[in-house]
C-alpha cells in the first residue's frame, strides 16, 4: 500500500521520538523519485549516501554475489549504513516493479543534524538500534551455521 511522505516519515523507525515540527524540517529536505521495474535505486560500491524511504512498490536488495537478501516495501529505509560510515554502498537495490521513494540528501541531513542536535541524537540512536538488531540476528544466524559444521 502506498504511503504519502508525511506518513512515511512519521511512521518510520528512523524518526521515532521526533516531534511533528522536527519531522517537518526533514520533510523540507526530502524529494521523491520514481523508478520502473528493473531500475537500480542503489548500486553496490557507489559512493552516494542519500537515504531512501520506500513509499510505494517493492525493491529487491541483492548481496555481493547477486542473490536476493531482502525485500524493501513501503516504509523501508535504504542507505542508513552509508549515512553513518560514509563508505560505498554495501548492496545493490533494484525495483521489482514501479517504486516510489522519498530521498533525503545525505549532505542536507547532516547540515540539519549539525544545527539541530536533538534531531541528530534521535536519528543516530534509531539507526544504532536497528543496526544492532541486525547484527544480533546475523550473529544468531552465524552461530547456527557454525554449530552445523
Amino acid at each position: 500500500m502506498a504511503m504519502d511522505l508525511n506518513t512515511a516519515l512519521q511512521n518510520n523507525y528512523l524518526m521515532q521520538g521526533l516531534n511533528v515540527a522536527q519531522i517537518s524540517q526533514i520533510a523540507q529536505i526530502t524529494s521523491t523519485k520514481e523508478f520502473g521495474g528493473g531500475d537500480t535505486l542503489v548500486r553496490q560500491f557507489a559512493k552516494d549516501a542519500d537515504l531512501m524511504i520506500v513509499l510505494d512498490g517493492t525493491a529487491k536488495i541483492r548481496g555481493f554475489s547477486g542473490e536476493e537478501i531482502a525485500a524493501a516495501g513501503p516504509g523501508s529505509v535504504i542507505g542508513e549504513m552509508s549515512l553513518i560510515d560514509d563508505k560505498p554502498r554495501s548492496a545493490t537495490v533494484v525495483a521489482a516493479g514501479a517504486v516510489k521513494c522519498a530521498t533525503i540528501s545525505n549532505s542536507e541531513l547532516w547540515v540539519l543534524m549539525n544545527s539541530e542536535p536533538d534531531i541528530a541524537k534521535t536519528i543516530l540512536l534509531n539507526i544504532a538500534r536497528i543496526l544492532t538488531a541486525r547484527l544480533r540476528a546475523a550473529n544468531v544466524a552465524l552461530d547456527s551455521v557454525v554449530e552445523r559444521e
